[in-house]
């Protein structure tokens, strides 16, 4: 066969293996877009709900707006099913480190710390024998996503990273978490290794009542100083772009004051954002975004569509200010009364911090509200207000007993010859106005029975004989004094005798 039949033979099985090489990316392309427009397309649960603010579309397969103060879940796509987290499980991590360490506890980054770490993940390159406080490894943490950080914290608190792990499930489900498993402190890929949107918010809400998470969180950029195994500082910024500037400024946001990123390849994008808009602390968790050529990751984008869908939507509106059906404050029934040292106060009140979240188109009257009343009191609280609006649990108030239940009263000791240098003794006296009324009745009843006697003694000429003759053995004992009773006793008994 002459050479050139042979270049035409090849030509057909070059140009198959050629056309075979350019459409896989097509391909994938193709198929990487189907996907994400099918996570796009995802039910939104929330806009099920009846007169509930419809939801925006979003990239992310799963997705929840939660306000923070009140637990109303105001955006819900899939929030219960169960994805990788990545390093938003950093949040658990800091959380246990808050509750358990002082921020100034020195932590020796352990050769396990150090080395189990996987290649390429993210670090700011600890060496074992390092010596960090706990603040600081908090700011790689958050900041940086240091997971050597998150290795040495969890065994500073538990001793060991799977002792950690084991304390890190078992605050989840007391935090009410359903649907999580954790089997490391920083999120690194592992099957068993998972978390829903519910259960970041609830997580996410829990840490956000620390004053140090939301400093550290929303902290832009921090200095890490020189330690006992690195001569030069180390400037680190934070990941999360509404939060820092330093790789783009595009997505910055003042109102957002706490956040987390995570990504892995089978995580893909996670995020936690943290903001506060007209009034509400806003808890947006969205998991496994993907983006595309054209789009590219959405991630930011998700997330300010949907603080401006809950912004533009919802209220925030005080109970007690509001609350017209349990008018308590004015009812006959749980007031105290005159009383005698001041007005009539009620002895029931509303916590005037109890909340509910409500569509901007309601108002309190429209939401339904149910009354329990608590089989055991914690400090006074008698009963809880629950209110629901369609068919949402969209917040709740306490009722419980006032101080001025117990009133009380200061006294001050005056003394002619003391200064005004001197300080005034002052006594407290707690004075029970129940217990008083109780007196006061059981007086009441003695003085009406007395004078009802009267009446009958002088109506019908009633002589109670034992009364006098008890009045006047009590005027003869009288007679005599104390010395000369024995000898009056004595005439008494002979009397007796003589007389038999």
């Amino acid at each position: 066969m002459s050479r050139l039949s042979r270049y035409i033979m090849k030509f057909p099985i070059l140009a198959l293996v050629l056309s075979l090489v350019l459409a896989l990316p097509v391909n994938a392309t193709a198929d990487t877009d189907a996907e994400v427009q099918a996570r796009y397309n995802k039910t939104i649960e929330s806009d099920s709900w009846e007169n509930w603010p419809a939801g925006p579309q979003i990239y992310a397969e799963s997705a929840i707006v939660m306000e923070a103060s009140t637990g109303v879940i105001l955006y819900a796509k899939s929030i219960d099913e169960q994805h990788y987290p990545a390093s938003i499980t950093k949040i658990m991590t800091v959380l246990l480190a808050l509750e358990n360490l002082e921020l100034d506890e020195e932590v020796t980054f352990s050769h396990t710390a150090v080395y189990t770490v996987e290649a390429g993940s993210s670090s700011i390159a600890r060496d074992e024998g390092e010596i960090l406080t706990v603040e600081e490894c908090l700011y790689a943490i958050m900041l940086e996503s240091a997971n050597e950080c998150a290795n040495a914290i969890a065994e500073q608190v538990s001793g060991s990273i799977e002792a950690f792990t084991e304390l890190m499930n078992e605050r989840a489900a007391e935090l009410g978490c359903t649907g999580t498993h954790f089997t490391n402190a920083n999120g690194l890929p592992d099957e068993d290794h998972y978390t829903t949107a519910h259960d970041m918010a609830l997580i996410t809400q829990e840490a956000i009542k620390h004053e140090e998470f939301r400093k550290i969180s929303g902290t832009a950029r921090y200095t890490l100083r020189a330690t006992n195994k690195k001569d030069e500082e180390l400037i680190m910024s934070n990941h999360h772009y509404m939060i820092s500037g330093n790789t783009s400024t595009k997505y910055l946001d003042d109102t957002v004051f706490a956040g987390k990123t995570g990504y892995t390849s089978t995580a893909l994008n996670t995020l936690v954002t943290c903001a506060t808009r007209n009034g509400m602390d806003l808890i947006v968790v969205t998991m496994k975004t993907l983006g595309t050529g054209e789009t590219g990751v959405p991630v930011y984008t998700d997330t300010a569509n949907l603080l401006d869908y809950a912004t533009e939507n919802f209220q925030k509106v005080n109970i007690s200010e509001n609350e017209t059906n349990f008018t308590i404050g004015q009812s006959d029934l749980f007031d105290t009364g005159a009383s005698i040292f001041g007005s009539a106060s009620p002895i029931i009140e509303m916590d005037s911090e109890g909340y509910v979240v409500l569509p901007v188109t309601a108002s309190l009257s429209d939401a339904e509200a149910t009354l329990t009343f608590l089989e055991s009191q914690e400090e006074d609280v008698i009963a809880t207000l629950d209110y629901t609006y369609a068919g949402q649990a969209v917040g709740s108030t306490e009722l419980y007993l006032t101080e001025n239940t117990l009133q009380e009263f200061h006294f001050g000791s005056l003394d002619a010859d003391s200064t005004e240098d001197e300080e005034t003794t002052r006594r407290l006296i707690r004075i029970d106005l129940r217990l008083i009324g109780l007196i006061a009745a059981i007086l009441l009843f003695l003085l009406v029975l007395a004078l009802l006697i009267r009446e009958i003694k002088k109506e019908y000429n009633v002589s109670f004989h034992f009364l006098s003759k008890w009045r006047q053995k009590r005027k003869e004992r009288r007679q005599f004094g104390s010395l000369n009773r024995h000898r009056y006793k004595s005439r008494k008994r002979g009397k007796h005798r003589f007389c038999k």
